[in-house]
């Protein structure tokens, strides 16, 4: 799988509200000890907790969705990727970007987002 389809599947995880669904499309890219940070805090490590963190997402955003809007950047098993959140009527909430480091196996260990752009000097 390259990185371009881990990160399309990723997201994919992000949007998938069948809870069998979404555990079957950690496994093919998540790191069973990875972890998953953001401004609004630290998942646990593990494919369950960020399963969780996702299905919580869905809670506070129904109807929302992760999109990508780049390819991947990587290089010595770092990764980088642009994304949107499309609210349920199609606005887009946000931009982010993802820095992330892959397991040897090339799952997803670790992702840091960070929300809208940085900020000006």
């Amino acid at each position: 799988m390259t990185n371009d389809e881990k990160v399309g599947a990723y997201c994919a995880a992000w949007n998938e509200k069948d809870a069998a669904a979404r555990t079957a499309i950690l496994e093919k890219v998540w790191s069973e000890s990875g972890v998953y940070e953001d401004p609004l805090g630290v998942v646990p490590p593990g494919r369950a907790a960020l399963h969780a963190h996702i299905a919580n997402f869905h809670l506070g955003y129904p109807g929302a969705r992760i999109e990508p809007t780049s390819k991947v950047d990587e290089h010595h098993g770092k990764i980088h990727f642009t994304w949107r959140l499309v609210l349920a009527d199609s606005s887009v909430a946000i931009d982010g970007r993802d820095f992330g480091e892959l397991d040897d196996a090339g799952h997803i260990a670790h992702i840091v987002g960070f929300f809208g752009p940085p900020p000006p000097l």
